[in-house]
């Protein structure tokens, strides 16, 4: 299923701390996840900080592979 979903710009403010201010996407895509309780999966080291903060979930491609897949 696919849900589009607009980040509020409270979701946005409390987010965008952790991202240098030319990584405008990653700003919208980490409180999108933040607003809708998804798992973000990335090997994008600019979620790293958000991640470490436990912010959001992001999982790293392989990582998901191997939880999605019970590998």
């Amino acid at each position: 299923m696919v849900i589009i979903d607009n980040p509020s710009e409270e979701y946005v403010s409390d987010c965008k701390q952790y991202f240098p201010k030319n990584q405008m996407a990653d700003t919208v895509h980490a409180p999108t996840c933040l607003q809708s309780n998804a798992v973000l999966i990335s090997n994008d080291k600019h979620f790293d900080k958000i991640s470490e903060m436990k912010i959001i979930g992001v999982w790293k491609i392989t990582e998901a592979i191997e939880k999605l897949l019970k590998v």
